[in-house]
């Protein structure tokens, strides 16, 4: 899918942050480091700038940075605390022991199952004491991933993404069934198998 073209013509995600950081942002002090792994148009990293957070924004969608910059341009938020990265996550180079939350939001889907496995590995690596990774993925008996034909994108077995994070505190963790009311690509209403997390590293 071209995520530029998308983000041209609508607001493909919505303005709220998402359901899982909604619940922990709150815990973590606000200053602290926030990294945004597949940022698309911003909702997650504009939310935590605007509560007070440093943050680390990547996404390979450079219209969707164009919008987040915008926003912060319009909004008056400091310029100052955030950083936007035009990257492919996978490439982008992370820091050890440096953020208090990472969020990696219906992201992992799009990229090889290896990588992806990589990418979580340094995220927690990446996570300071008592902080947080938020993912959120799909299920291997998700429609999209039975429908292909190579399968070798990210998608989680069950109670896989759970024994990943097996020497982790798990705070949340949930694997359901949702209904999709319909996007870009899939207008008509469907159904997605979904893995949502989050966790805290002690």
């Amino acid at each position: 899918m071209n995520y530029n073209q998308l983000y041209k013509t609508k607001n493909v995600w919505g303005d709220k942050p998402n359901d899982l950081l909604f619940k922990v942002y709150n815990k973590i002090e606000a200053g602290s480091k926030f990294l945004d792994l597949g940022c698309g148009q911003g909702r997650d990293s504009l939310f935590m700038l605007r509560e007070g957070f440093q943050v680390t924004a990547v996404d390979s969608s450079l219209k969707g940075l164009e919008i987040i910059k915008n926003e912060v341009t319009a909004s008056e938020l400091s310029q100052d605390r955030i950083s936007l990265f035009c990257e492919d996550i996978v490439d982008f180079t992370i820091k050890e022991n440096d953020y208090s939350i990472i969020n990696i939001f219906n992201a992992l889907q799009f990229l090889l199952k290896t990588d992806a496995i990589e990418l979580i590995h340094k995220s927690k690596k990446a996570l300071r004491d008592k902080g947080y990774i938020i993912i959120a993925g799909f299920m291997v008996d998700d429609p999209s991933y039975l429908k292909m034909s190579d399968k070798k994108c990210c998608f989680f077995e069950q109670q896989e993404l759970k024994k990943i994070f097996s020497d982790f505190q798990i705070v949340f963790y949930e694997e359901k069934k949702v209904l999709d009311k319909g996007h870009q690509g899939s207008p008509e209403p469907h159904i997605h198998s979904v893995v949502k997390k989050s966790k805290i590293m002690f």
